[in-house]
Formats: C-alpha cells, structure tokens, sequence
C-alpha cells in the first residue's frame, strides 16, 4: 500500500506546518521558517504568499540591524476567531480570540441560574461584539467553557452540577447566533490551552490538569489527545470520593467552600473568589493561627490528591489552575513536604508539579480559543 502524500496533500500539510508554526512563535521572518520547519526554501516563500493573500498571516514589520532588513509575517488579527463564554458559578467572562492566539477580555456579569436569562445575557454580549469586530464564517465560532460534564462532539451539556443545567442541547440553544458552537468542560480546555503555549505538556506522554474553582475539576491528555471517556466523564475528580459519603473531593477542595470557612477572616463583600483567596494568602503569611489551621487541613488534602493522582496516572506533569493560578508558588513547598511523606519517592520522581502559565485570566478562557484554533488547522 503506497501511504505517500500527493502533492496537493503534502502541500496543505506543509501550510499547516508553517500557521502552527508562525501561531506558536508569535512572527518570524521566512528564512527563521525554513530553518526551524526545514522545508524548502521556494516552499515557503510560494506558501507564505498564499497565506497572507487569504488573510491568514500579516507583515509584522523588518528585523533590525545594520544588513538587509527581512520582512517578519505573524498570524492576522484582522478577524475574530473566538468569541468565548467561559461560565463559571458565580460569573461568566466574555472574550474574544485572535488567530496568533491571544485574546481580549470584553465584559463580564454574574451567571444566571435560569438558563433562559444566560441566553438572554449571552446574545445581548454577542450583538455587541459582532457590531464591532470583523467575524470569518468559515472559521470564527463561539465557544462555552463549562463547569460540568460535556458531550464535545455533540455540543450537548450533560450536567453542570453547581449550575443545576441539565441535558442542554447549546447549538440549538443558540441557534439565533447563526455561527457554529463549541461546548467543553473547562477543566478539558485548560489542559489545551497549556498543550499549545507550554512545553513540558507538548512534550509530555501524560498530563493532568487539577482546576480550581467553585468546585473542583480535572483534565487527562494522553499522547496530546485530551481523554474524555465513554461517558465524558473522565477526568472528573471532584466526584471521587476519598473516605466515606461525605468525603467527595469537591467538598474537600473547593475554593469557594474554603473561603467561607475562613469568611470570619477575609470578608464577605463584593470581592472576587481570586482576591478572597489573595486574602487568604495574607493572613497565612502573617500567621493567623486560625486561618493557618484551616489552609494546612485544605493543603493536605491537596497532596492527598495529587498523590492519587501520581499513583493512577502517573504523569509526567500535573498542572494546577483555574480561578486560582498560583497555589503551587505560594503553598508549593508545604504542598510537597505534604505529598513526599505519603508518596514513595520512586513513583514521585521526575514528576513536575506548577501552577498553570496563565495568571490573569482563567486558562479555560485561553483554551477557548485554542479549541478553535486547533480546529482550523485540522481541517484546512
């Protein structure tokens, strides 16, 4: 059996090459892109001039320095590829996503319990965001980041416990927006947002994504393929129960259920969860022996976790984030005293532990727009 490609089919794979490339990198000039992809240089001159006559890739500007000054392209940002609702339980954020893989945060407002009043908020946010930004058909999708377990291919959310939605058919739901829609587990989309931008996940046989929010979530990518299970349920640590009924790791590990143990401390006000726990953070550096007692029973179980996870998976890297990414390089060192005392050292050894890359932004958001992102490359 003859398993070359032809020559249109080699052509399009080499396009694709060259975008993922430019994507990742951000710009380069097109002799930085046949040194880094290898291919031949009148290839890519030829490929570049497609690219850009489509509107995928841009003149960024000239090199500097004293010799002839190379032209540097990067992806456009003509166009929005994204317009992404990443809904948490107590607020959902609006963006928008670029094909060079950033983004722009547009608004954000409390989530609705009533699904029909968030369709109502998610169309009046969208009217606005197509009346000011240039959409492509065939490529822009609007994509929902979900706190809940999701059928990806089916666009279809099966239960979103913290929400109370169940069986939700998002396409037909939102239909009137005439544009193609994603739905995935925000857990899952964190996990792609740092296979695209990070290097130990690209390069990893097996990663884990611990998200952090309202309640807990988690995301397995095994070889680069995010795991979603017969019944798109895997992944779902926070279900998992560790000792008895009343031990579900959500209940555990919720940040928002950690909060409100030490709301005595931190407040009840208008604040974010995020700026609640950068309170938190205070008081445990200051000493609070209250405060500390609380966070040391929580980090513990932390590791507990993670242990689990070690011994299950086995992962070369284990990412923790969310509504929260920087648990790790603030507790990082009790955490792992924690974890080494309850986990053989050889099952332990070489697996890297750190907070996600993304700090400003929940990376589900980022992963929003890697989704679409990735799924233009597959079929171009």
């Amino acid at each position: 059996m003859n398993t070359k490609l032809n020559p249109i089919s080699m052509k399009r794979e080499n396009k694709k090459l060259i975008l993922r490339y430019l994507i990742e990198k951000g710009q380069s000039s097109r002799m930085e892109i046949v040194r880094e992809t290898k291919l031949a240089q009148s290839a890519i001159w030829r490929i570049m001039g497609e690219l850009t006559s489509e509107g995928l890739v841009e003149e960024r500007g000239v090199t500097t320095g004293k010799r002839r000054k190379p032209v540097i392209y990067g992806p456009t940002r003509s166009f929005i590829t994204s317009v992404i609702y990443n809904v948490e339980v107590l607020e959902t954020l609006v963006a928008v996503g670029f094909l060079d893989g950033s983004w722009r945060l547009i608004e954000r407002f409390p989530t609705p319990m009533n699904f029909e009043s968030f369709t109502e908020r998610v169309k009046m946010a969208f009217e606005k965001i197509i009346a000011n930004r240039s959409v492509r058909e065939d490529i822009t999708k609007v994509v929902f980041s979900l706190p809940g377990m999701v059928n990806y291919e089916r666009k279809f959310l099966i239960y979103a416990p913290n929400l109370k939605w169940k069986n939700i058919d998002f396409q037909r739901a939102f239909e009137d927006l005439k544009m193609e829609v994603f739905v995935e587990n925000d857990a899952n989309l964190s996990l792609l947002a740092e296979q695209f931008f990070s290097k130990d996940v690209k390069k990893s046989k097996v990663a884990f994504f611990l998200y952090f929010g309202e309640g807990i979530g988690g995301a397995i990518s095994v070889d680069g393929n995010i795991v979603r299970g017969k019944n798109s349920a895997a992944g779902e640590i926070g279900h998992v129960i560790l000792d008895g009924d009343n031990s579900e790791i959500e209940r555990l590990l919720s940040v928002s259920g950690l909060i409100n143990k030490v709301k005595s401390w931190v407040g009840t006000g208008e604040n974010t969860l995020g700026e609640k726990f950068q309170q938190l953070k205070r008081l445990w550096f200051l000493g609070q022996k209250d405060v500390k007692e609380i966070l040391e029973d929580y980090l513990h179980h932390v590791a507990i976790v993670l242990r689990n996870i070690v011994y299950f998976l086995n992962p070369d890297v284990i990412v923790l984030g969310g509504l929260i990414n920087d648990i790790y390089e603030a507790f990082g060192p009790y955490i792992r005293r924690e974890l080494e005392t309850i986990t053989e050292k050889e099952i332990l050894a070489g697996v890297v532990i750190r907070d996600s890359i993304f700090k400003e932004v929940p990376p589900s958001l980022v992963g929003g727009n890697v989704l679409v992102i990735e799924h233009f490359l597959k079929t171009l």
